[in-house]
Formats: C-alpha cells, structure tokens, sequence
C-alpha cells in the first residue's frame, strides 16, 4: 500500500512547514506582524534553516 505524503523531491521541511503556515493562515499573521512593527518576522530565515536541515531530495 502506498502512502501519498505531497511531499516534492527537493523540497525541505521549511518549505512544508511555510506551506502549512500558508494552508493555516499563520503566514497572513507574520505579515501583519511585520506591518504593524517594521521588523522581519524571520519567516525567510528560518525556511532557509530548516531546508539546509533536512532536503527530501537527499538520502540521508
């Protein structure tokens, strides 16, 4: 049996997690953040990071 996950050959886990932020709607409150503050919420960094982390076009 065959699991379907989405999951993309070279994508990473800050890409699936800014994916997810986007199906949630949290990315739309680190944008707000940042309008209402001036300051960067990190998201790009952290999806860098976390990319950097675990690829799953690697093996491991």
């Amino acid at each position: 049996m065959k699991i379907r996950t989405g999951l993309k050959a070279g994508q990473g886990l800050g890409n699936t997690v800014a994916d997810l932020a986007h199906l949630t709607g949290v990315d739309q409150l680190a944008k707000l953040y940042e309008q209402s503050t001036g300051k960067s919420c990190g998201c790009d960094q952290r999806r860098q990071a976390l990319n950097q982390l675990l690829s799953f076009g690697q093996s491991i």
